[in-house]
């Protein structure tokens, strides 16, 4: 894992960030990494589902029939035992 330094970073802010890390009982540094994944994933999500949507559009789509829907769920799992 990598390290991260940030500088200059305003005081309200870092108060702000402190006591939020502190009302969730964590420290400062896991507080920052949580938010850094979360922001970190949320774009990669978003970055996919774009993806998702332009192939989708390229390729056309059939609608989903809520049979169809019923089915797949109902489906057994591959390596699931009921």
């Amino acid at each position: 894992m990598s390290d991260l330094l940030i500088h200059s970073v305003p005081d309200k802010d870092l108060e702000q960030i402190q006591a939020e890390a502190e009302a969730r009982q964590q420290s400062l540094q896991d507080y920052m990494l949580e938010i850094i994944h979360e922001r970190a994933t949320g774009s990669r999500n978003r970055r996919k589902l774009a993806e998702i949507e332009e192939r989708l559009k390229r390729e056309g789509g059939r609608p989903i029939s809520m049979e169809d829907i019923i089915a797949a769920k109902d489906a057994p799992r591959h390596g699931w035992e009921e």
